[in-house]
């Protein structure tokens, strides 16, 4: 029975956990953590998404996060599948790193949010890899105490009824998605060059940087590589290395 879709809707704050396969760790050194946490840079530049709390384990990670018009499953698919190529290159292996589906649950009010972030923050603790949660490096905590507020955790479950979601939820009003084309136009305007310039076979090194900027600001908005490379005229493998490339 096929699992059903994730909510989504802008601004939706979620409880978001991914765990390597069969256990296995996905953090082999300080070095992968240090590349997995550019690629949350580049994740809340790419997609928008504020990042509440994260906590980085030895086979999983947790992140409360919010998200704008990218999907969150767009926004994790994409943060395991770079970590996934680079964790498999630096350390000469092949295949899967992460589970087929990430776990994620809606914070649905602000006390279970609160609750949320505790619970990643005290993960090291539970975990027995330290004494106190602020000397775990590898979390949002980084050094800051955690305020004792009197919240008790005991018997806190964030993973009970993961799939019952509420829909009477509290939604922000999400501002009008641009369309390919106003995108197009605006950073065709800003690099002064035309919009059919824009949709060109082209090798010239201005061009390709224009069309690698509209790539990332229409997929910042929201829209696939598919339609993106529909609209430019040019193969996806082409458009998935614009995405990819450095600003």
């Amino acid at each position: 029975m096929p699992r059903p879709p994730r909510v989504h809707f802008y601004g939706a704050v979620y409880h978001a956990m991914a765990r390597g396969v069969d256990g296995r760790s996905i953090f082999e050194d300080d070095d992968d953590r240090f590349l997995f946490l550019s690629e949350l840079e580049r994740a809340k530049r790419d997609s928008g998404v504020e990042i509440m709390a994260y906590c980085l384990m030895g086979n999983h990670f947790h992140l409360a996060i919010r998200v704008a018009h990218v999907p969150l499953s767009v926004v994790m698919q994409r943060l395991e599948g770079v970590h996934a190529q680079v964790y498999n290159r630096r350390h000469k292996r092949m295949g899967h790193l992460f589970q087929a589906r990430f776990k994620a649950k809606l914070c649905l009010d602000e006390l279970y949010l609160r609750k949320v972030i505790r619970y990643i923050h005290l993960n090291p603790v539970r975990a027995g890899l330290t004494v106190e949660a602020h000397h775990w490096p590898w979390s949002s905590l980084r050094g800051a105490r955690l305020e004792d507020d009197g919240m008790d955790l005991s018997g806190f479950d964030p993973w009970e009824n993961a799939e019952d979601v509420e829909l009477d939820l509290k939604r922000e009003l999400a501002p009008d998605l641009p369309s390919l084309a106003d995108i197009g136009a605006i950073v065709a305007a800003r690099e002064i060059v035309s919009e059919e310039a824009l949709k060109s076979a082209t090798f010239d090194r201005r061009i390709i940087a224009t069309k690698r900027a509209f790539t990332q600001e229409a997929l910042k908005a929201g829209h696939r590589l598919v339609r993106i490379a529909e609209w430019l005229q040019c193969p996806l493998g082409s458009v998935s290395r614009y995405a990819r490339a450095k600003k």
